[in-house]
Parts: C-alpha cells; structure tokens; sequence
C-alpha cells in the first residue's frame, strides 16, 4: 500500500525560513531502488536497484527496466539516456557511455571504453572526459563557449570553462574534492572534502563551508543546495537526514527528521518543487513536495 504522509517542517520556523516540505510521498515501484534523478521534463524517475537501472513514469506510475548495470544517468526531453558503462581488462578500468532511446528501445555505445584519467561528466550540454590530462568532448569538432564543467582531479579541481582548462586546490593540499559541480548561473562551485561541503567562486575562492554535508545538488535556480547528514558506526549508516542550504551558506534548513528512515541521496525536480532521495532502510524512493518562498 503507498504510504503518504503530510507534516510540516517544524525545526526551522525562522522568518529567514524560506524552504519546507508540505507532502512526503514513498513511491511504490515493485523494486528496490538507490541513486535516484529526475529527467529533464520531470515526469520520469531514474534509478538503480539490484535487478538493473530504470526510469519510472511519474504518470503512468509504471517502471521500465533499460539496462543490466550503470551510473551518473540522465534522460534528455526526447527521451534519450546516457550512462555510464565501467569494465576492467587487462587489470585497468575502462569507462564507456551508453545511449538509449525510450522510444525505440535501442541502444548504441558512444563514447568505447577509454581509460580515462577521472570519470567522465555527462552534462546536459555534453559528455566531458579528462585523457592524458587534456579535456575532451563528445561534439564533432572542440567547442570553445561550453559551458563550465568540473572534475575531482589528482586531489584538486579541474575547472573545463569556455575552452579553457584550470586546476584548483580551493580547500588546500591533500583534500579530496569529491562531487564538484558549476552552479546554474555558471558563476559558483560546490564540492565536498571527507564531510564538509564548500562553496566557492569559479576561481576558487572559498565563499562559505557547510559542516557535515555530502552528496550536494544545485537547485535548478541555483538558488539552494540540497545535500545529506549522515552518519555510520563504521560498517553501515545509521542516520541520515536531507537539508538545503542557500547558495551563501547563511541559510540552512532541515528537511526531513525521521528515526525510521534514512535519507540518502538528494536530486531536484527540473522545475525545482520536488527532490527525490532514496531510503537507504527500505532500499525505497522519497518523494518530498516542497514549498519555497
């Protein structure tokens, strides 16, 4: 049976408050599920679960099962999905990006197992790779105005922008620098060293660090920064808890409180109305309606 429950966030009742959840909503997908994302239009729900990856229609309430095993996916507004594919030879990691058509059912390789210096970024404005520390694309001929992407590279950032190419050490030598990403508007990055979450300028300079926050994700407007809380006791995760916080770091709001549940995984709705996270207890998908003024 779905299970819906309607509260109202009572942990941060501020006048500054401007984010709260008013529906939470556990989808009901005959699967387990981890890692989920929105699709470009927002009506398709994509995620990986121990029978393969798949996108659910938001919809038809019905899921449709693409590929055996993948990661980083996204669906386009035709429809089409890119992830990607790793496999090992000869003892070296090979990374491949896959695309498959929703409509046709059909998939094709695009980018063929390359050995990459760091994992490929599959933008909505292309597929970004780092080969013999020179970044490249997917498009017919080198691009000089795409737009700025980020890699975690050899302990710093490497910022691709407009053509050019940058290597950043923001939070200092011997930090990690996982999960960085450009804000919208193309003017900020956020990543995270072991558990603090960093926002910066594009030229790395550090304009705000958010305690204990992992797995970051830029609000459509690029307003807001969703991110987790979470905690272990050195085999598994015993809590966990989705916040936002605003593109200033002055602003951090609790979103879920729950004993039962933990809360992994944060991504945003195109229209930025909704985040969907994963229940890392039930292996489930959250659905959190929010309410933003």
């Amino acid at each position: 049976m779905k299970r819906i429950v309607v509260f109202v966030v009572l942990l941060c009742v501020s006048l500054s408050a401007q984010v709260s959840v008013t529906q939470t909503q556990t989808l009901e997908l005959g699967t387990t599920a981890m890692r989920p994302v929105f699709s470009a239009d927002g009506n398709q729900i994509l995620f990986t679960s121990s029978n393969g990856l798949f996108y659910h229609d938001l919809n038809m309430k019905h899921s449709t099962r693409f590929a055996d095993s993948g990661y980083d996916y996204t669906m386009d507004h035709k429809g089409a999905i890119r992830f990607r594919v790793d496999t090992y030879e000869n003892k070296f990691k090979l990374n491949s990006i896959h695309l498959y058509q929703s409509d046709t059912k059909a998939t094709e390789i695009i980018l063929d197992k390359k050995r990459l210096d760091v994992l490929p970024a599959i933008t909505d404005h292309g597929i970004y790779y780092v080969e013999q520390k020179q970044v490249k694309n997917d498009f017919a001929k080198a691009n000089a105005i795409s737009k700025p992407v980020a890699f975690a590279y050899d302990h710093a950032i490497m910022l691709y922008s407009y053509g050019t190419t940058k290597i950043m050490k923001p939070a200092g030598e011997d930090k990690f620098y996982i999960w960085p990403s450009v804000s919208p508007d193309n003017t900020q990055l956020c990543f995270v060293d072991r558990n603090d979450l960093f926002i910066t300028d594009l030229d790395g300079n550090v304009q705000s660090v958010i305690k204990e926050a992992r797995a970051p994700k830029w609000s459509p407007d690029g307003k807001w920064i969703a991110f987790m809380r979470d905690s272990d006791d050195g085999h598994t995760f015993i809590s966990s808890e989705i916040y936002v916080v605003s593109k200033d770091g002055k602003t951090i709001i609790q979103l879920t409180d729950t004993d039962d549940v933990i809360e992994m995984s944060p991504s945003w709705s195109p229209d930025g109305k909704q985040i969907i996270c994963e229940d890392a207890v039930n292996a489930e998908l959250i659905l959190l309606t929010l309410d933003i003024k």
